[in-house]
């Protein structure tokens, strides 16, 4: 997190807003984008909390599997590239 407080929920409340996203939004969202019913099994920070993103459920949306690793994987990548990478 380079010196920045991971502002994420953690614990038994955590995992209740991670239960309450899963049942507003059983599917995945980018799926559903597509025309597709896939079931959401993650819940992602639509803005990154590592890039200023809130933990409201406003910034959280449900993704399958795949495309919560594609866009982590885009992120990670993104944040390798980017002059403010090191922003600690």
């Amino acid at each position: 997190m380079d010196g920045l407080k991971d502002r994420r929920k953690r614990g038994r409340a955590g995992q209740r807003d991670r239960a309450q996203v899963l049942a507003e939004e059983p599917f995945c969202r980018a799926c559903l984008a597509e025309g597709k019913h896939v079931q959401a099994v993650r819940v992602d920070h639509i803005k990154p909390l590592s890039a200023g993103g809130s933990d409201e459920r406003s910034n959280k949306q449900a993704l399958c599997l795949r495309h919560h690793d594609e866009k982590s994987a885009a992120e990670r990548a993104a944040d390798h590239r980017s002059p403010s990478a090191d922003r600690g």
